[in-house]
């Protein structure tokens, strides 16, 4: 009885953070201007070339004030055609090629750059990730634990049936949407297709080669369940491909999809994955928790490009704000 409670226990803080990973996207920040202020009419000759924006002792304009230095600016996105129905004569599919290429340079630049960028907002969002990983990896050796004695022959039908999901599937339900898009003449389908397979891509070469090998982690059938990290190493258990594979698929059909259903049914095939790469001993809990956030983030941040490219508006989103004794979800249209 005291095992099945901590194991709930355990599914319950993994759970809690794979599915709080959507709210972890970006936030716009809506700002409000003051009313203006109207100015009495002046009567004193100094008073009306003030008003007048001459100096009142030489009569000169004044110099202009000089304004804060502003941070630098991310880097908008490449116009983009209006949404049109898809077309398959192979001028206009060049052209769609030529379109692709931009994307992926202009927002792999993008991705690189983001944190400079970044206002107090966002870095108070990142550490709050860093604090969830950071604490899910004091708990690893405990929830690898656990997981290798709760183990069982349905757990890895589980595995076998939904894994794949963060593989090889990933890219091929891209491929099918693209193909229905085309073949339908659906614009959302198809952009829906384009978008997984670039998400898929870039998060895969940021989480391959460059976060993977700058931590080095031990995967923990390598370690016997400890945490073991040799950075700059070959090792690559953080973070977890799949999941990362899997949460970026699932947040690009989540805002290109209209309603609930979908949604949850893509979010909830994330997390599976992330279950089952736990239950087959070849990543921690942290890690696939990493992945889902990374996943998460570089979808909602590739689409929501687009939709600015596109003169579109962006997704709606949620943000997690602190009020007094506690915290409260922020949408914002």
């Amino acid at each position: 009885m005291h095992d099945r409670r901590r194991v709930k226990a355990v599914a319950v803080v993994l759970v809690g953070s794979l599915l709080a990973s959507p709210a972890l996207a970006d936030v716009d920040e809506i700002r409000g201007e003051g009313d203006p202020v109207c100015a009495a009419p002046a009567s004193d000759p100094n008073e009306i070339g003030a008003a007048a924006g001459l100096s009142p002792t030489t009569g000169a304009p004044p110099a202009a004030p000089e304004s804060p230095q502003e941070p630098p600016q991310e880097p908008a996105p490449p116009k983009e055609p209006p949404p049109t129905r898809p077309s398959l004569e192979p001028r206009a599919f060049w052209k769609d090629i030529k379109v692709e290429a931009r994307r992926y340079v202009a927002d792999s630049y993008a991705i690189v750059t983001a944190p400079l960028h970044w206002d107090g907002a966002d870095w108070t969002r990142f550490g709050g990730v860093v604090l969830l990983v950071g604490g899910l990896m004091l708990a690893d050796e405990n929830i690898d634990r656990e997981a290798q004695q709760n183990r069982s022959r349905f757990t890895d039908r589980v595995s076998d049936a939904t894994t794949g999901f963060g593989g090889g599937y990933g890219p091929n339900v891209g491929v099918a949407y693209l193909l229905a898009g085309y073949a339908f003449r659906n614009w959302d389908t198809r952009e829906t297709g384009r978008e997984i397979l670039e998400a898929g891509l870039l998060t895969h070469l940021l989480g391959k080669w460059i976060l993977k090998p700058a931590f080095g982690r031990e995967r923990p059938f390598e370690s016997d369940g400890e945490t073991h990290f040799h950075f700059g190493s070959s090792h690559d258990s953080f973070p977890s491909g799949h999941a990362t594979e899997a949460f970026s698929v699932a947040s690009v059909i989540a805002i290109r999809s209209k309603g609930w259903v979908i949604p949850t049914i893509a979010y909830t095939a994330a997390t599976l994955v992330a279950f089952d790469r736990v239950n087959d001993h070849v990543h921690f809990a942290s890690d696939v928790a990493a992945g889902a956030v990374l996943g998460t983030a570089v979808g909602r941040f590739i689409v929501n490009r687009h939709k600015q490219a596109q003169g579109q508006k962006p997704a709606a989103d949620i943000n997690l704000v602190p009020i007094r004794g506690g915290l409260a979800a922020r949408v914002v249209f």
